[in-house]
């Protein structure tokens, strides 16, 4: 109570939001932005609603002039063939390889050391960071020990010619996120900070956010990528090549239904799949973190990025329990806020 009373004493309430900082002294300011911050460990989304008009007067962030056009169009017009299939090399160039490491970090990031794994996906959605899972982190959470793999097409640890690998310097995973000390898998949402800016190429770009708290509907083709287990098996193996899904959307109301996955299921996520197994196309493990792309105006428009893969049924394909994907419009204010946060930050450093 006493925090509040303290914050109540420099500006109303109501007021702090609005008032310009130019009408503020610098020292009331910075006082307030303090008592902000404590107050987020209170108050949910509090980081959405009342920190961002200040972090807005810091820095601006320069995100991608273009996104979500590859150089090399992507294999879309298959119908439901059985499996999903090999991916047109570089034609989903936000596709990342996050991989991680148990041991000390060697002194370059690049494949020719062989100390890193693929443990998750990820999407490039700056220059600098990566949207994937938190989900990822839940063994490994020092940053130092992920690596970061762009331009890649094949799994496996040998380096191709348009490979770029990052070492990683900052890992944010949504505040909200429990798992596993509480058995709730939602808010499965995380940012990666490259230590070095991603340089667009022919075979590396960005992907595009949509807006905030967009919904497509039922039926919307989409496509899922990784190099997750491509035979679906309990005992998974990664698929050597990427591999790529085209997946209907389900709609929320379907997908919490009793034989879907019920109260599983929250409005922050979205599914997309087959009803049936025999039509086995799926995210599936190995591809947790990686991305779920939109084109919402059909073959004309930019893809987007709209899911981050959550979870599914443990040997990937069964009836009635479509892949779930974090909803990436439901986030939206959360990740500008965090790079806006980031570079507040670094800037405030730097001064």
């Amino acid at each position: 109570m006493r925090l509040h009373s303290l914050f109540l004493q420099g500006v109303r309430f109501g007021d702090s939001v609005t008032l310009p900082c130019t009408q503020l002294k610098r020292g009331i300011v910075n006082n307030l932005m303090l008592m902000i911050i404590l107050l987020c460990f209170y108050i949910d989304r509090c980081q959405q609603s009342l920190l961002l008009p200040f972090i807005a007067q810091g820095p601006s962030v320069d995100w991608p002039a273009t996104c979500g056009v590859p150089v090399v169009p992507p294999r879309t017009p298959e119908s439901r063939l059985l499996n999903s299939v090999e991916a047109e090399p570089h034609s989903w160039p936000w596709q990342v390889s996050l991989s991680g490491s148990s041991h000390p970090p060697p002194l370059s990031p690049c494949p020719g050391n062989y100390w890193h794994v693929h443990a998750c996906g990820g999407s490039l959605i700056h220059q600098e960071w990566i949207l994937t899972a938190a989900y990822c982190f839940t063994e490994l959470s020092e940053s130092n020990m992920w690596r970061a793999c762009l331009g890649k097409h094949h799994a496996s640890p040998a380096e191709e010619p348009a490979e770029v690998c990052y070492f990683v310097d900052r890992i944010v995973t949504h505040h909200s996120y429990s798992y596993p000390q509480d058995y709730d898998i939602s808010n499965d949402i995380a940012l990666v900070h490259l230590a070095q800016k991603a340089y667009t190429t022919r075979e590396i770009s960005p992907i595009c956010l949509p807006e905030d708290d967009k919904v497509l509907p039922e039926g919307t083709r989409c496509y899922v990528t990784g190099w997750g287990d491509a035979r679906g098996e309990v005992f998974s193996m990664v698929s050597r090549p990427l591999t790529q899904a085209a997946l209907p959307l389900v709609s929320l109301e379907t997908c919490r239904q009793p034989q879907y996955w019920w109260d599983g299921v929250w409005s922050s996520m979205i599914c997309a799949g087959y009803e049936s197994p025999d039509e086995f196309k799926s995210a599936c493990q190995g591809d947790s973190g990686g991305p779920l792309v939109c084109r919402p105006e059909g073959g004309i428009s930019t893809w987007e990025l709209h899911g981050v893969v959550t979870f599914g049924p443990r040997s990937c394909a069964k009836d009635s329990k479509p892949s779930v994907f974090t909803r990436v419009s439901a986030f939206s204010r959360w990740i500008r806020g965090e790079i806006e946060r980031f570079a507040h930050e670094r800037s405030s450093l730097a001064n």
